[in-house]
């Protein structure tokens, strides 16, 4: 194989030549200074004369791809994460046209031009013929089928190209046996991508799809384009980009439910390579085959121009590799070739930071150094994945995490080296949003199913369902998220009692825990403007409305069967996302996630909260989440990848005091206080960091 290097260097501390602020870089400077990084590909010819247009990740360090064309029916392996590679078997005499990965690298997929899957249970050295699940129905001499994915669950799911519409296989036995779920689509489907809350696929009638049921079920979503779609990918952050055959490219910020067109460029797609953080290439296939990078989620495109290969090559497949400190991308081509970058977080974070104008750094004479105060840290790129929120409960941190469908559950007993404790996965827990602890039962409250589901955790390491009921409906339409999925949204528990907040309903549902393996629903009522976080002081309900919220609402629930609205708070600017609440004696506090926020109110009257003050900071973006540690509250600022930490000894003028801001703190989302240490959650650096506040000199 041939290998050489081209373009500058990329070292882990370039992003130290960005400066910050919130202007966003202009387009020269963007081109002389951003884009070379991004055109420093390894390229190595794999497979000479071939086409590659399969390739998946099979574990953290073992990569497969596959072949089509004049060297069809190949598979190449990498063991070091696409630095090198070697042949491994030639399972088929046809076309392979995609890999499905199952996290284990000794077992895997692979489908064929003639829709016929293959399984592997020895990392490939030997294939079984499962089923040959259609003949070839496509009138425009394409592959019979171009996808296979293994599902979160453990489901095969293929589609194909019958031209009469496009149908969707679904094996629930690890293709033993298949079911045809019938055409889905009005022509050819292609290609399956996991997107968050559920899986979409897009197809030649120019429409995409989504299920939420592991593939039972489709829906159509919007129709984009009258031209074929190919390129379709999950940047994630519910971001979603398609590409159609005439160069238009769509996307989508509510997980594919609504669309927008955003740019057309020169050629048609063939895919997409998430590169993270609002980054990807995209490819063309036709015309002068041009590679195109974003650096703002599809919004702008920047010409990197033909790959450095041959003439004629094209981006044809690739993937994304995340490890903790940084991100690969593994390109591979129509010509043979694998183009393999690598970045540094830190670099993206900063870079695209700077690119994007989102970001305001804060000063540093306002900031206490994270590592001043880190003890222990621990991250996992797929089940840390975009952490909502922490829960703490005998020194274990139980995590929901939306885009992984699951709850992280850590171990801190050694604040040192917190662990991975276990990973909790259910078909239930579609959107993990939130968590609620009573006795040693584990509420796990899923936002798109509209799900409460129990656990025993008396072993946090071995939890065991009990029970799984549903709370509401589907509700309304939200124009805040140009949707309705967002439906239950938190759960508090107090007492013998359980509040469950539905957004798209505008209501909050109350649950009998008295048996607390089967939670029953007592009572509904309607908010009036939204339901997001819940807190209770006796028999005193406190409410915030996040999207379209803008308003503290008080609920006297002392009969539970008839709770009474007694108190509104309202202020359409200054109040628009309410989204956390926290208590520290005869006083609320609440942040407003739109309106950059952070309110005092005095509570000695429970049931009429009267504001006292409110206080906002150029430095405080995206305010949500309150956690309290003596006479300071902290709160998250996950626009501005912040802590910010505001003195409450005057609880009636409360001032801002310093800050944490770090690259480790990109999205961050999750906030509790255990004693003296202050625990963290971040979505996109999708880790687990302990602090020790007696370091920061607080």
């Amino acid at each position: 194989m041939n290998t050489r290097k081209i373009g500058l260097s990329i070292i882990a501390t370039c992003w130290l030549m960005v400066t910050y602020g919130q202007t966003a870089m202009d387009s020269l400077s963007i081109a002389n200074s951003v884009l070379p990084h991004f055109k420093n590909w390894s390229i190595q010819e794999v497979v000479p004369g071939g086409r590659i247009d399969a390739i998946r990740q099979l574990d953290e360090h073992t990569i497969a791809l596959a072949t089509r064309g004049t060297q069809k029916g190949k598979l190449y392996i990498s063991d070091d994460q696409g630095q090198h590679w070697r042949f491994l078997s030639k399972p088929t005499e046809n076309d392979i046209t995609c890999i499905a990965e199952t996290g284990d690298k000794h077992e895997f997929y692979i489908l064929t031009s003639q829709a016929e899957v293959y399984r592997t249970l020895d990392g490939g050295q030997s294939w079984k013929l499962l089923k040959q699940l259609t003949t070839n129905k496509n009138t425009e001499n394409y592959a019979a089928a171009y996808a296979i994915m293994y599902t979160a669950h453990g489901t095969l799911l293929v589609t194909d190209t019958d031209s009469e519409g496009g149908h969707i296989y679904r094996s629930a036995d690890k293709g033993s046996t298949w079911t045809d779920l019938g055409a889905v689509s009005k022509n050819a489907l292609y290609r399956l991508e996991k997107v968050g809350n559920g899986i979409v696929v897009n197809g030649w009638d120019g429409t995409v799809y989504k299920s939420i049921d592991d593939g039972m079920t489709w829906n159509r979503l919007e129709k984009l384009t009258d031209a074929a779609l190919f390129a379709t990918e999950y940047l994630g952050m519910a971001h979603l980009l398609q590409a159609d055959q005439d160069g238009y490219i769509y996307s989508s910020s509510n997980l594919g439910y609504t669309w927008k067109k955003c740019s057309q460029l020169d050629g048609a797609a063939d895919d997409f390579v998430n590169i993270g953080y609002g980054a990807a290439y995209y490819g063309t296939y036709t015309s002068e085959k041009n590679v195109y990078l974003t650096l703002n989620y599809g919004r702008s495109w920047w010409n990197l121009g033909a790959l450095p290969t041959v003439e004629g090559d094209w981006l044809d497949h690739g993937i994304r590799v995340e490890t903790t400190d940084s991100v690969i991308t593994l390109s591979a081509t129509n010509k043979g070739f694998v183009l393999r970058a690598s970045f540094a977080k830190d670099f993206l974070h900063h870079t695209l930071q700077q690119v994007q104008g989102a970001q305001k750094e804060i000063s540093a004479k306002h900031k206490i150094p994270l590592h001043q105060a880190t003890v222990g840290m621990v991250s996992h790129v797929k089940e840390i994945n975009e952490p909502e929120d922490i829960l703490i409960h005998n020194k274990f941190a139980y995590i929901p995490c939306r885009d992984g469908n699951n709850v992280a559950i850590i171990d801190y007993r050694n604040p040192d080296n917190p662990v991975l404790a276990h990973s909790l996965r259910d078909r239930d827990i579609l959107d993990a949003f939130s968590v609620a602890i009573k006795d040693h039962y584990l509420y796990v409250l899923s936002m798109t199913n509209c799900r409460i589901s129990t656990y025993d955790i008396s072993d946090p390491y071995h939890p065991v369902k009990l029970s799984a009921i549903t709370v509401g409906g589907e509700g309304s339409f939200l124009e805040h998220y140009q949707s309705n999925y967002t439906r239950l949204r938190k759960i508090w528990i107090d007492g013998d009692y359980a509040y469950v907040t539905h957004s798209s309903e505008s209501k909050v549902y109350i649950l009998d825990l008295r048996h607390p393996a089967k939670p029953a629903i007592v009572s509904s009522f309607h908010t009036g403007d939204g339901a997001f976080a819940a807190l209770t002081k006796g028999d005193v309900l406190y409410l915030a409305g996040y999207g379209p919220g803008s308003s503290l609402i008080t609920v006297d629930i002392r009969d539970k069967r008839h709770p009474v609205i007694t108190d509104r708070v309202y202020d359409p600017v200054l109040l628009k996302g309410t989204c956390a609440l926290a208590i520290d004696g005869n006083h609320l506090f609440v942040v407003a996630y739109n309106a950059n926020t952070f309110w005092s109110l005095d509570i000695s009257d429970p049931l009429r909260p009267q504001v006292r003050s409110h206080i906002g900071d150029t430095d405080m973006q995206g305010p949500g989440r309150i956690a309290i540690w003596k006479k300071m509250a902290f709160v998250l600022n996950s626009s501005n990848h912040s802590v910010a930490i505001i003195d409450i000894s005057k609880p009636d003028n409360p001032s801002l005091a310093r800050y944490f801001q770090d690259p480790l703190l990109r999205r961050v989302y999750g906030i509790a206080i255990d004693g003296d240490m202050l625990l963290l959650a971040s979505r996109e650096a999708n880790n687990f960091i302990v602090l020790d506040l007696k370091n920061t000199g607080l």
